[in-house]
């Protein structure tokens, strides 16, 4: 049976493998639990202690010993003036644990007292816990960097997604999709799927439902802008004044339209677009509104 001492530290176990930013919490309780004053982390990304990440390499006399063995400190004392370890011998217990992103190292040490042997059994029994802790945490750090990645690309894009359950009630499923219809003052609750493929709810915004998900709905604003003129002109190899006069004829102005946006003559506006043409080798508005829209600069 657990004794609550022990009930405590897998909690706090479980709490950090959700993230790293519960590490100084494990390493606290971790301290608590093996009676020691100070409980470090060393990862290949940086070093961890009670108060979080802190610019502290690894001692390089750690470096090529067995992982999975807890050392004492008499056995790392010989190491000691070259590695910046703790001189007492007696004081200081450390293991290598084989994670997933490479090698790391807990390091105990205690200011006062020994280490008992019943210390370092503990130590090799929880060390598998906290690599298991570790492991999941790198893996649902680099999740959610992705996840953030996607939401972003998708908040660009305009798109959210929406869900239909079987008595046909929608909610939104995401953030996006969420604001979409804030802005729209529509609530998911009124919206139906059995009105065709292709809805438009708003003057702005279209539903999508995917042939091969009949319960979920995607969201699109269609009511897009295109990124600022520097990058259409890195993008499309022509000057700035150019590249105005480009997005406000991909966003859909006519010539005459565009050149009362950007205080040009209709004439200057003209030489402009022939620039224009010329340069990229499309062939009129609608060719420059389809590689405008149909490449990477959406995204941007």
């Amino acid at each position: 049976m657990l004794s609550a001492q022990e009930s405590a530290v897998l909690v706090v176990l479980f709490e950090a493998s959700t993230s790293p930013q519960f590490w100084p919490d494990m390493l606290h309780a971790l301290a608590q639990y093996l009676q020691a004053g100070q409980c470090q982390l060393f990862t290949p990304a940086g070093m961890w202690d009670h108060h979080g990440p802190a610019d502290s390499p690894l001692p390089d006399n750690l470096t090529g010993l067995r992982l999975g063995r807890v050392y004492t400190g008499e056995e790392l004392l010989d190491r000691a003036l070259q590695g910046g370890l703790p001189q007492q011998a007696s004081d200081l217990r450390a293991i290598g644990l084989r994670a997933q992103q490479g090698a790391c190292w807990l390091m105990l040490s205690r200011q006062r007292g020994e280490f008992r042997a019943v210390d370092s059994a503990a130590l090799a029994a929880i060390a598998p816990h906290v690599t298991q802790a570790i492991d999941l945490a790198v893996r649902h750090s680099s999740n959610k960097a992705l996840l953030d990645r996607a939401t972003g690309l998708a908040r660009r894009l305009g798109v959210g997604v929406l869900e239909f359950d079987h008595k046909g009630n929608c909610t939104a499923q995401d953030t996006i999709a969420r604001d979409l219809l804030a802005q729209a003052g529509i609530t998911a609750a009124k919206l139906s799927a059995a009105q065709g493929r292709v809805q438009r709810i708003s003057e702005t915004l279209e539903l999508l439902f995917p042939v091969d998900a009949p319960k979920v709905a995607y969201l699109r604003h269609s009511a897009q802008n295109l990124p600022d003129a520097a990058l259409i002109a890195q993008a499309l190899g022509i000057s700035l004044s150019e590249a105005r006069l480009a997005r406000a004829l991909g966003m859909g102005d006519s010539l005459s339209q565009a050149a009362a946006r950007l205080g040009l003559t209709v004439e200057t506006a003209r030489a402009y677009s022939k620039q224009i043409f010329a340069k990229t080798g499309l062939r009129g508005q609608p060719d420059l509104m389809r590689k405008l829209w149909t490449g990477a600069l959406p995204l941007c």
